[in-house]
């Protein structure tokens, strides 16, 4: 241990007291406090006086104090300004709060008009006579140069599908859709990753349409609607065994997914993956089960679905290629009410 750092603490705690005080060891020139000059406020407190409404006029030492720290002109200035406020508002006075941008820099009472600052509401025409005149609308702009867009893009959207699929909006709107899967997917090119959003929607009427549409955008929501427009635009008719299950068993292959369905008695309800069960849903079938092995993808396995559907073996269909006649006995003899 060094000997000097003793003798460095003393050094440190003897100096305060052996400094005079007031006295300042890196510059020369007065302290702030004594440089500042004193303000009206603090001269009219020392003479132990406060402004206050009942305040006296000033007598002659008071003023001969006042001319000791101003000029002839700065106390003449004082007495006149003193004489024009309203002893009344210092009763009101407060300190202003600060950071408040929208606070005024006097006292005043909002709630009167003032004469001199302030306008006060006058009536002219009609409203002057007590008669409401009624309120126009602004006229449009009539300028062909001038383009106004619909914002409202669903309309846009069931305005196009209608054209293209010759259904009425009013059923556009009706049909049930579902998001199904979405992600974000990745291209690499020589300018760097450029990253999207893909969406995959379904859509159908619950009574025998479905399609499947995708939709690949920067933002969410503008994929998620192209894919809903796809689906919709997609539509197609599946056949139905009397409005509830599928024509027999079907087995489809899409890649890596194998999938088999099978036709159930009514009652039976549906039993099989949430992807295919939303899908059944939006077709409107109430009695199936599926089962998918290897692979499931849920992107593959509503492609594979779909493709299920479509591959169906009518029975029409095997009687033709069989050179037979297919005759249904319940709808010939009974009305189809069996």
């Amino acid at each position: 241990m060094s000997v000097t750092r003793p003798l460095a603490r003393l050094r440190s705690a003897v100096t305060p007291f052996l400094q005079a005080p007031g006295a300042r060891t890196f510059t020369t020139s007065p302290a702030s406090h004594l440089r500042r000059r004193p303000s009206p406020r603090e001269i009219i407190s020392s003479m132990g006086r406060e402004l206050a409404p009942e305040t006296a006029p000033y007598t002659e030492t008071e003023l001969e104090s006042l001319r000791r720290h101003f000029s002839p002109e700065q106390v003449q200035a004082l007495l006149a300004g003193e004489k024009a406020i309203d002893r009344h508002d210092f009763e009101l006075r407060s300190e202003r709060r600060r950071g408040d941008p929208w606070g005024l820099s006097y006292v005043t009472d909002l709630s009167t008009i003032d004469p001199i600052l302030d306008f006060a509401p006058t009536k002219h025409g009609f409203e002057a006579e007590g008669i409401t005149v009624p309120k126009r609308n602004v006229p449009g702009i009539q300028d062909p140069y001038v383009t106004f867009q619909d914002d409202d893009a669903d309309s846009t959207l069931f305005k196009k599908l209608a054209q293209r699929t010759g259904m009425q909006e009013k059923d556009l709107k009706g049909l049930q859709t579902r998001l199904m899967v979405t992600h974000s997917v990745t291209n690499q090119t020589r300018m760097g990753k450029i990253r999207k959003i893909y969406a995959l929607a379904v859509a159908g009427n619950g009574n025998g349409l479905l399609g499947i549409g995708e939709g690949k955008s920067v933002e969410s929501e503008d994929a998620i609607r192209q894919a809903t427009y796809m689906a919709m635009r997609n539509m197609e008719p599946i056949p139905r065994y009397e409005g509830r299950t599928i024509f027999g068993n079907v087995k489809a292959k899409n890649g890596a997914v194998e999938m088999e369905l099978f036709a159930r008695p009514p009652g039976y309800g549906v039993r099989c993956s949430s992807h295919i069960f939303e899908m059944c849903r939006c077709l409107g079938i109430s009695d199936l089960s599926a089962r998918v092995t290897r692979s499931r993808n849920p992107m593959n396995v509503i492609k594979t679905f779909m493709q299920a559907l479509k591959s169906q073996k009518l029975p029409e269909t095997i009687a033709r290629g069989r050179g037979r006649k297919l005759v249904d006995a319940r709808k010939v003899y009974y009305g189809g009410s069996v």
